[in-house]
């Protein structure tokens, strides 16, 4: 955590002058209604608001200074619940969505809405947060904020948030989610770098769950990247997992000028030179981001492989040369195709090397799927080997390769279900095929139309050619629902 710049403390105080002598806070001070604490809300909250995402934006490491600052009880628990619903979110959490560490910081915001004397008016607005936060927190943990509050009001407020159906893990799940969608438009998470070793386990979830999402969000400032740059560039790190990771994500994702190109490419070099366990490690980056569900497709493929001295034999040489073809290319060109057979065929089928490329190939298919139209099935037809559509389809297949007369027509899914020739690959290209299917047949219902029989024809040859579906279970697809004849009264 950085301290606040001035800049910022002063927006603060002007805000907090406005507000004092508005006649929004006068009318609020002469009834105490909730009215007018609405009105009060209405005429600031959206300046808090804007200050709140330019700090987010651009100096992310001040953000937790800054709500440290909007806990000054003079500001009426102006916009406090936004930043609750922030501080529960940016927790990082086990497989059993438990938060890993306590969360501090919704401790202290919690309390000072307990606090403040406008209590009664902000808690309408927060419930749905604290049972969230309570539901991914310790019991101990919860017991122990309850207990700091001598308000019995408060107290049974906060008692009355712990949720018993909560402590189930697929419904925190589901609740997590249907809360985590009201800030999806939100920028708000920060963390703190490691400077020392010992620090890197304890600080490290949050560090590379803050990147990520900053990447994803495009949100990485000058600042930042240059504090990433000086984190990588620590000796002390390098070697562990937490480094590999935070340099995949930076060479992959962060935009970065000719120096910091070469700072990053050397690096690289001397981690392949010095760990003999490197090409291992990144290749498990490399899973672990596909499992994490950032997508590393082409141009983040060709940044990382742009930093990649090809001149040093090991397995990171090899697999970027053969991305440098199948990018370059694109993955169905016959020559993207052929070698990635060959390539495949001199590793071991269950290799993590020769995983991480199934997982590339995978990524395209999903890529073109999930975004096709209803309208579009003549495309989805088409990666399985169906006559391509009369225009306009090979730039969607290729995606990004040159010289569509070398795209391997009749080739895409099933031919890289026959050179990889793993189950999991095909149970991934099935699962992702029915949900595309299902979605058809919810569009073209005319069971007496063209686009119904060409779906139904198509799905019956090929999804059991390729042992997506067996015969009964195809009848079962297409079958006509019968409607429930109507109870008799």
């Amino acid at each position: 955590m950085k301290d606040l710049d001035l800049e910022y403390r002063n927006e603060i105080q002007t805000i907090l002058n406005d507000i004092v002598t508005s006649e929004e806070h006068k009318a609020y001070l002469e009834t105490e209604e909730d009215e007018q604490y609405q009105a009060l809300r209405a005429a600031f909250e959206p300046r808090i608001e804007e200050l709140h995402r330019k700090v987010s934006t651009e100096t992310p490491m001040q953000i937790e200074s800054l709500e440290r600052a909007l806990l000054d009880e003079n500001l009426e628990g102006l916009y406090l619940s936004k930043l609750l619903g922030y501080s529960v979110l940016r927790g990082e959490l086990n497989d059993k969505l438990k938060y890993l560490r306590p969360q501090d910081h919704f401790k202290d915001i919690l309390l000072a809405i307990c606090g403040s004397a406008n209590f009664e008016h902000i808690k309408a607005r927060i419930g749905q947060v604290v049972q969230t936060g309570f539901a991914l927190s310790s019991d101990i943990w919860i017991t122990n904020l309850i207990n700091a509050n001598t308000n019995k009001k408060v107290k049974y407020f906060l008692q009355s948030m712990k949720v018993a159906e909560l402590r189930t893990e697929s419904k925190r799940k589901i609740a997590l989610a249907r809360f985590r969608r009201q800030f999806k438009d939100n920028v708000f998470y920060y963390a703190e770098i490691p400077q020392k070793k010992e620090d890197l386990a304890k600080l490290y979830p949050e560090f590379r769950n803050f990147i990520e999402i900053r990447v994803k969000l495009d949100k990485v400032d000058e600042s930042l990247k240059q504090q990433i740059l000086k984190f990588l560039s620590n000796k002390e790190f390098h070697g562990t997992m937490e480094h590999t990771t935070i340099l995949g994500l930076a060479s992959a994702f962060l935009e970065v000028n000719d120096g910091d190109k070469k700072q990053l490419t050397d690096i690289y070099s001397a981690l392949r030179n010095e760990d003999s366990n490197f090409s291992d490690k990144h290749l498990d980056f490399i899973l672990a981001m596909r499992n994490r569900d950032i997508d590393l497709d082409n141009k983040a493929d060709n940044n990382v492989s742009s930093m990649i001295d090809k001149s040093i034999n090991d397995d990171i040489s090899d697999y970027y040369k053969l991305m440098d073809i199948v990018h370059g290319k694109g993955y169905v060109h016959r020559d993207a195709v052929d070698a990635v057979r060959s390539f495949y065929n001199t590793h071991e089928g269950l290799s993590k090397i020769n995983t991480c490329v199934r997982s590339v190939i995978y990524a395209y298919f999903k890529r073109v799927i999930v975004h096709l139209d209803e309208s579009d099935y003549i495309i989805f037809m088409e990666l399985f080997g169906a006559e391509p559509a009369s225009a306009g389809t090979d730039d969607v297949v290729s995606e990004d390769g040159d010289g569509a007369e070398e795209v391997a027509k009749n080739l895409a899914i099933p031919v890289y279900m026959e050179i990889f020739s793993n189950q999991q690959f095909n149970q991934n290209i099935k699962d992702l095929s029915m949900i595309y299917v299902r979605k058809l047949l919810r569009s073209h219902t005319d069971k007496r139309g063209k686009d119904y029989q060409d779906i139904k024809k198509f799905v019956a040859s090929t999804f059991i050619d390729l042992g997506f579906l067996n015969s009964k279970q195809c009848v079962e697809l297409f079958k006509s629902k019968r409607k429930k004849k109507p109870v008799a009264k």
